[in-house]
């Protein structure tokens, strides 16, 4: 399966950059406008098993995705993983590693694999790729700024 990585460093403790990325209004708010990440249905902080449906906008068109917590560790890290989507798989872990008292680096690990058929020969795996080093170019901005 393909994998993505980007990695943030930010001058924060572990709990709280973990309390700002396990409330889905702050991961909205790190996703670029043109995605017009929206969720549908979240619950106000996750926890394991907490469900999410939200739609964004992908190759011009409105999709939905739903996606269920099956990893929650705080305040290191959590799992979401696609459950319905238009593509076959995609399982995004945020890892949260201290470096020293005053510093964290957040990780965010994608491994998926784009859709079959017909979509699929539009929607390849280096269109996935570079659409997540776009995305995660401009969240790495944004959480700079948040915790600034």
């Amino acid at each position: 399966m393909p994998q993505f990585e980007s990695q943030v460093q930010l001058p924060a403790a572990p709990e709280k950059i973990f309390d700002f990325i396990s409330r889905p209004k702050n991961l909205a708010s790190l996703s670029p406008p043109d995605a017009g990440l929206v969720f549908v249905e979240a619950p106000e902080v996750l926890s394991l098993g907490s469900i999410m449906v939200c739609r964004v906008q992908a190759y011009g068109v409105v999709q939905q995705l739903e996606q269920k917590i099956t990893v929650f560790n705080s305040p290191v890290g959590f799992r979401e993983e696609l459950i319905k989507g238009p593509i076959k798989s995609y399982i995004h872990d945020y890892i949260i590693e201290q470096q020293d008292d005053e510093l964290c680096v957040l990780k965010n690990r994608i491994e998926f694999e784009p859709p079959g058929g017909l979509i699929g020969l539009m929607v390849t795996a280096d269109k996935i790729l570079d659409q997540l080093e776009d995305a995660f170019a401009y969240r790495r901005q944004m959480l700079v700024k948040a915790f600034s």
